[in-house]
């Protein structure tokens, strides 16, 4: 059975939908519209089941905008359709990237390994690995001590999603939730090159939804908490890479 690929997409923008779309089946890949949560349009009611304001402030360095809170919502509803469905893996894309010919490769290779929750197939800052191994099709896997930032694109495990739905109610972004990986014990790793890379051209979901910005309410105190903690969580690697390329 072939890996499913959803690509998170947003009402309005069924034209990144198919952009994206293209891009796969010009390398003979093909993919689900997966249709995204718009935050603004959540009840409080609604809102309140999925993320905890309360925990926000005490653990995190600003209020959450209604477009990360819909954004980090859509991919949570995608990891339980994986539960609900028993999928043993999935590929979850956003829909604003550029997508190389080795996207193939790098799935085909991720799948022979072992023990592993979630691989990252991007990385906008290129954070190093820290221990590394060689791959089929000139691609190297690897762990982290700072795991990138960002969900454009990731292949994910069945039991890397129930460890994230662990987070709900949620207080951080998705990304940053990705971050703090001991906290599930999510076993996070990458491959290189990396397949995919924002598409700068279209303009950020999150900004549209929101109608503005990202928020940057903060205190000097909230500051402090959030970057003792992700301090103390990059101590610590994202992953036993001994473990995920054992025989």
């Amino acid at each position: 059975m072939p890996i499913p690929f959803y690509i998170i997409n947003m009402q309005g923008c069924e034209d990144r939908w198919e952009t994206t779309l293209k891009r796969l089946t010009s390398l003979h890949l093909n993919a689900e519209r997966f249709e995204a949560t718009i935050g603004k349009n959540l009840s409080e009611e609604e809102t309140l089941k999925w993320y905890c304001p309360k925990k926000n402030k005490k653990r995190y360095n600003r209020n959450l905008s209604a477009g990360e809170i819909g954004c980090y919502v859509s991919h949570m509803r995608l990891w339980q359709k994986m539960v609900n469905e028993n999928m043993p893996f999935c590929v979850v894309l956003e829909d604003d990237l550029f997508i190389e010919a080795s996207l193939k490769d790098v799935v085909d290779a991720a799948i022979k390994l072992k023990n592993w929750d979630l691989i990252k197939l991007s990385d906008n800052r290129n954070f190093p690995f820290i221990d590394s191994a060689p791959l089929e099709n000139n691609l190297t896997v690897g762990n982290y001590k700072k795991a990138p930032n960002g969900t454009q694109g990731y292949i994910i495990s069945l039991s890397g999603a129930k460890k994230l739905l662990q987070r709900k109610p949620f207080f951080r972004p998705v990304d940053v939730d990705m971050q703090f990986h001991t906290e599930v014990g999510l076993n996070m790793i990458g491959i290189k090159p990396y397949p995919v890379a924002e598409d700068r051209s279209f303009i950020s979901e999150i900004t549209s939804a929101n109608a503005g910005s990202h928020s940057n309410r903060s205190t000097f105190i909230r500051n402090l908490i959030h970057r003792s903690s992700i301090h103390m969580q990059r101590r610590y690697k994202t992953a036993d890479l001994v473990k995920i390329t054992s025989e």
